[in-house]
């Protein structure tokens, strides 16, 4: 049940491990974060590893697939992103010697005279339990992940006892992920905050949040949870939250989330699969959901907003480091554009966008160092040219936004350590001076959502 927000609450942290598939040209992920010979994390080894089960590549050590050898070390030498396909006996030299129990994903079990495989994780580590990725035999292309135990007698046809543990000395482990319990704060149609947040979803894993409200009212929250996926959790237009969350997405490598109702009462989500881009799934005026449908398959994209115009179009944007903010549009017919580059920006980390009632869109983003940067598109359809500076504070880590009837637009920031500052914009188009409405510094992720009545509700993970 919700209860009163009392005590600062202590981030947690998970680890996530990004294994996401998709099928990807000449043998290689999509994308490489590290570079050849470089440090590598656990995740992309295995998204690399991944690559070749999704193209089906043959085992033949006589070819050669993206440049390495298809065999079982020409495999890890690819996972691993060397210069050169190594073979099972100078593998070490690359690499360090440990025991099995220290196995982590993406370290491989080694037999120097014959076989190589890539441990993939623990599935039950007190029964020996895990999974693998390999490249075996003719008969057998690469496969995984693959079930086995530690203490079978034998894996891949040799004598596990054969087999030595090591770990590449350039592997690094995957960025910790902040996780927390998700808490909503409600501000009046008057302007008044409450006192206290409310906790709306105790799970103690979810990384990241957004939000929607529907015409009649309702707020919909959506939540990831690593490994499990998305959840939706619902306001009621009378106030009561549903007191359990509903899967809505059972894909556990998703990271990012965005939402957005449109005019009619159908409510659209937005997932990002790192290496398979942005997939959209509808909920229909009677709360059905459907499947998921690809629609950006740029794989390098890293954070996403979207918000619904009264015309009956959605506008997803999707960041792409080092390139800016690219917008997409989904007519009022269900039909959807290519994307427009609307921010070059290379060095935006985060992004939100709210569509006011008179028809413009105004997107937010998040540079480090710099601030917030607040960017117009027109009820023409018109994006100006140059974004507005509307918060200097360097250290905002995330932001969220929402409009409400009256005009006015809400952008609410996260500054580590110090909580979530609320800043508006007024009908007329100016800018007050940011008020902190959560002074809670575990605070990492924001939604804000405004409702018909002209309450907002403001949402944070901490």
């Amino acid at each position: 049940m919700p209860k009163s927000r009392t005590s600062r609450l202590r981030a947690l942290a998970v680890l996530v491990a990004v294994t996401a598939t998709t099928t990807l040209a000449a043998g290689l992920p999509a994308h490489a974060d590290s570079s050849v010979d470089g440090p590598i994390t656990r995740s992309e080894v295995l998204t690399r590893a991944q690559s070749w089960v999704d193209a089906h590549v043959a085992y033949n050590q006589g070819t050669r697939y993206g440049g390495y050898r298809q065999d079982c070390s020409g495999y890890v030498s690819m996972a691993w992103h060397l210069s050169t396909s190594l073979v099972t006996q100078t593998l070490p030299n690359v690499s360090t010697k440990e025991s099995y129990s220290e196995l982590k994903p993406g370290d491989i079990m080694d037999y120097t005279a014959d076989h190589t495989f890539l441990f993939a994780g623990w599935t039950n580590k007190a029964n020996g339990d895990f999974t693998f990725y390999a490249e075996s035999n003719p008969n057998n292309p690469t496969h995984g992940p693959t079930h086995a135990n530690i203490n079978s007698s034998s894996i891949e046809g040799w004598p596990t006892s054969n087999y030595d543990a090591y770990r590449y000395q350039n592997i690094v482990d995957d960025p910790v992920t902040p996780a927390g319990t998700v808490w909503d704060r409600t501000r009046s149609a008057s302007g008044g905050w409450d006192a206290h947040a409310t906790e709306i979803d105790d799970n103690s894993a979810v990384t990241a949040v957004a939000s929607a409200t529907l015409p009649d009212g309702t707020v919909h929250v959506l939540t990831i949870v690593p490994g499990s996926g998305v959840w939706d959790r619902v306001r009621s237009a009378s106030g009561a939250w549903a007191g359990a969350a509903t899967k809505i997405d059972a894909n556990g490598g998703i990271t990012a989330v965005s939402a957005a109702a449109l005019p009619d009462g159908t409510l659209h989500v937005q997932t990002l699969v790192p290496g398979a881009g942005v997939w959209d799934r509808t909920r229909s005026t009677s709360g059905s959901w459907s499947s998921s449908t690809q629609i950006d398959s740029n794989a390098n994209i890293t954070a996403l907003s979207s918000s619904a115009l009264k015309d009956g179009t959605l506008h997803i944007q999707s960041l792409v480091p080092d390139s800016g903010i690219w917008d997409r549009t989904r007519s009022s017919a269900g039909s959807w554009s290519s994307s427009t580059k609307i921010d070059d920006n290379g060095n935006i980390s985060a992004i939100a966008s709210t569509a006011l009632p008179d028809g413009s869109l105004h997107v937010d983003a998040v540079v480090p160092g710099s601030g917030v940067w607040d960017r117009t598109r027109s009820s023409a359809g018109t994006w100006a040219g140059a974004a507005t500076q509307i918060d200097t504070n360097g250290d905002v880590a995330s932001v969220s936004t929402s409009a409400l009837p009256d005009g006015s637009m809400h952008v609410d920031a996260v500054v580590p350590g110090s909580g979530v500052w609320d800043r508006t914009r007024s009908s007329a188009g100016t800018w007050s001076y940011a008020t902190n409405i959560d002074s809670n510094g575990d605070i990492f992720d924001t939604y804000t959502a405004g409702l018909p009545d002209g309450s907002m509700h403001v949402g944070t993970v901490a």
